[in-house]
């Protein structure tokens, strides 16, 4: 399974599913609804100190803090573009590989024109303001978009909701007699890699219709949002309190975008590896890889090469990252992957062997990590 003399196409894989774990958190002591600030990222993206235009970008998620932040008031991911436009190369400036993962994620959905660019630059600056004081489109960019679950986004749902809300999400308390889905097959998804979202509000009567329907807010595809409404029109609750203000999102997702290829063998040549295929053969995976979760969830796609010793006894050392797509976040969970296998014992060493991992989504929607 090791990448040295032979080419890793050329040997066995190993199959095994992913273990999810959770995205970067951002707060270290959690807020309430009465002292929660919602910092709003604001991003410009430069090449070569020039300003670009994305031809396709979606909002970067806002996020609240803990009480105790004293993080920077700016935030930067490098990066360059592909010739077909789409990002590559995704690091954090500065801070560890998984710093901001949703940032990253949503990166690399972003489509600029086709010109291969080195030297990108993602200066994304916060604009602060409390929750009690935040307007509609800042509260649906933290419902709908950063999709925290907990007392704060039922706080945003009451907002949301209007004056006098008494619903909350969804059902407000309601048992539901028919409930109705969107057909997320109308119109055009959105680019591989991308979401699209829709937030509606609307009110339940007496006898369980809902009533007073309207899209509160959405990323602009107009054919969910109308199917959004649609589905909300046809739901029926049994009857109960009448209850107004009730919020819901839904999301639309692109096909899977596949991973850049891997650098052939012959291009990742060192001079200073001394890792025969009788060593290299001796590595074995501990653990199962993890796909990082919000790559998964945007059914994107990567790989990251990892670089190590093996001792005579078995001993893995020395790891390293040597490359990883489209974002630094895959060669973090890759690392880990080799830091915590071993190899057989044997009577020689290896030195700066290569293990790719791969990071692959199933068609049918199931994930499977695939190391060659």
């Amino acid at each position: 399974m090791i990448a040295g003399a032979a080419s890793a196409q050329d040997r066995p894989e190993y199959l095994g599913p992913p273990i999810l774990i959770p995205s970067t958190r951002f707060d270290s002591a959690a807020p309430t609804p009465d002292n929660a600030v919602l910092r709003i990222p604001q991003p410009e993206a430069r090449c070569d100190g020039a300003a670009v235009a994305p031809l396709y970008q979606e909002v970067l998620p806002a996020y609240v803090p803990g009480r105790d932040w004293r993080g920077a008031e700016t935030f930067d991911l490098t990066f360059s573009i592909a010739a077909d436009g789409r990002t590559l190369d995704i690091r954090p400036a500065n801070g560890p590989p998984t710093l901001f993962d949703q940032y990253q994620a949503t990166l690399a959905a972003w489509r600029f024109p086709t010109q291969a660019r080195k030297d990108c630059r993602l200066t994304i600056r916060f604009r602060h303001i409390p929750l009690a004081q935040a307007e509609t489109a800042d509260l649906l960019n933290y419902f709908a978009v950063h999709r925290e679950t907990g007392a704060l986004r039922d706080a945003v749902a009451k907002r949301l909701g209007g004056p006098g809300a008494d619903c909350g999400e969804r059902f407000g308390g309601r048992r539901p007699d028919v409930v109705s889905f969107p057909d997320f097959e109308k119109g055009r998804r959105p680019p591989p890699g991308g979401r699209s979202w829709s937030v509606t509000r609307w009110n339940i009567d007496a006898e369980g219709r809902t009533t007073d329907i309207q899209t509160l807010g959405s990323s602009g595809d107009a054919d969910l949002d109308a199917e959004a409404r649609r589905a909300v029109a046809e739901t029926r609750m049994r009857p109960g309190p009448a209850r107004t203000g009730c919020v819901y999102n839904v999301y639309r997702s692109g096909e899977t975008l596949p991973a850049p290829p891997l650098p052939p063998e012959d291009q990742r040549e060192d001079p200073l590896q001394q890792c025969p295929d009788a060593v290299g053969d001796r590595f074995r995976a501990r653990s199962n890889p993890e796909f990082p979760r919000v790559f998964r969830d945007r059914s994107i796609e990567g790989w990251a090469l990892v670089r190590f010793d093996i001792a005579p006894w078995g001993q893995i050392g020395n790891a390293a990252v040597v490359e990883a797509q489209p974002a630094a976040a895959f060669g973090a969970d890759a690392l880990r992957l080799v830091q915590r296998s071993e190899a057989s014992p044997g009577f020689d060493a290896g030195v700066r062997c290569v293990v790719p991992v791969r990071y692959v989504l199933r068609d049918d929607a199931a994930s499977e990590t695939e190391q060659n």
